[in-house]
């Protein structure tokens, strides 16, 4: 092991000198993260300003029930409600560009829900506000899913003989609509694209280390650091822990930077530390697995390049990918730059550090994975 130490030492002190290491492990990323948050960050921050209106014609206690809950909602903040005498001049108010979307509930409503007869709420919406739309349809589905249980509710207690309450129209809006804040699992625009950065370029740092062993090879090099009394295995670990230093090295640097710099909020250190220590393992891994795989070391550089890129953009360091249902969604998983995303959208919020843990084993597992291959593969080559 301690030829392996002197390996690396000697390496670093290499790559430290030649200076390439530091501009594309940390200059390069700390710059394009200012950009992307300059070009960017303004559209990532900026929040969703909604405007509804509400034309109540049945003016019935069960009617007046749902202005009340959009009316406490609009109190959180969520949404801002104004109420109109009429659907016409709700209509002009969505021309006008006054409002989003209105809700427009009809003469009889109350009635008939009382007597279960079909009734709605209708949502018009502006057709340049689709999501302002989609949001009011969806806050009126709420109400619509919450009164036909009620409604249930109420007929099958009558059924058994028993009264629900001496108050019919309490039993049927006994709910809250509630927003909930996203103060969690949710980086801020700066923090998101100096993570972004320092993910994408450390796949490119972590080269170094193990590229030495095909510049190595290629040099005759090789031949005398094999001819020497230490052990094949002590040659790749140290390239290994070449690439793990100047990985960690670039990476800690990024983080200290981007907070002070740009006032990036990382979350709690131990965890973002665990993180970094795993996501340079899981690079060095993946890496090294390129390098046992190439046959010289531009061969490598390029398939390296290829895969960090492919990896970069599927784990979504230039744009979020969403985390919904679709394959594209869940492909992002079998990345390493997704797992360390999304540890550190776990840890934002002021979460404990045991958030990321979850994001921090997978990333292990990446590390397992193609380390594991990537020994045998070089072992194997120094054999030869």
């Amino acid at each position: 092991m301690r030829s392996a130490f002197r390996i690396a030492a000697k390496d670093l002190k290499l790559r430290i000198r030649d200076r390439s290491a530091i501009i594309l492990g940390v200059l390069a990323p700390l710059v394009l993260a200012f950009i992307f948050n300059m070009v960017f960050g303004g559209a990532f921050e900026a929040g969703l300003s909604i405007d509804y209106g509400v034309v109540d014609l049945d003016q019935s206690e069960i009617s007046t029930s749902f202005t009340r809950q959009l009316e406490e909602i609009e109190a959180q903040g969520v949404f801002a409600l104004e109420t109109f005498d009429s659907a016409e001049d709700a209509e002009d108010a969505i021309t006008s560009g006054e409002i989003d979307a209105f809700y427009l509930i009809d003469r009889g409503f109350g009635e008939a829900i009382l007597t279960n007869d079909p009734s709605k709420i209708e949502v018009v919406g502006d057709i340049d506000a689709p999501t302002s739309t989609e949001i009011a349809a969806s806050i009126a589905d709420q109400y619509s899913t919450v009164v036909e249980t009620t409604q249930l509710a109420v007929v099958t207690t009558d059924a058994l003989g028993g009264m629900p309450t001496s108050d019919p129209v309490a039993a049927a809006f006994s709910y809250q609509l509630t927003a909930v804040p996203a103060a969690t699992r949710q980086l801020d625009a700066t923090t998101y694209f100096a993570a972004a950065m320092a993910v994408f370029f450390l796949f490119f740092t972590v080269q170094y280390g193990v590229l030495g062993l095909l510049e190595e090879e290629r040099e005759g090099t090789m031949a005398r650091l094999l001819a020497a009394p230490i052990q094949r295995s002590s040659v790749v670990v140290g390239k290994a822990m070449l690439s793990f230093l100047l990985g960690l090295i670039a990476t800690g640097i990024l983080i200290v930077a981007t907070h002070f710099l740009m006032g990036a909020v990382w979350g709690a250190p131990l965890g973002v530390a665990l993180l970094t220590v795993a996501g340079v393992l899981s690079a060095v891994g993946i890496m090294g697995l390129v390098a046992s795989l190439a046959k010289t070391p531009e061969g490598a550089g390029n398939l390296g390049a290829i895969i960090a890129v492919t990896l970069g953009m599927l784990g979504g360091v230039f744009f979020p990918i969403g985390q919904g249902d679709d394959l594209l969604s869940k492909l992002t998983f079998l990345t390493p730059h997704a797992w360390f995303m999304r540890g550190l959208g776990d840890l934002a919020g002021d979460a404990p550090w045991t958030a990321a843990l979850s994001s921090v084993g997978a990333l292990l597992v990446f590390t397992l994975v193609t380390g594991g291959l990537a020994s045998v593969f070089l072992m194997r080559r120094l054999r030869r």
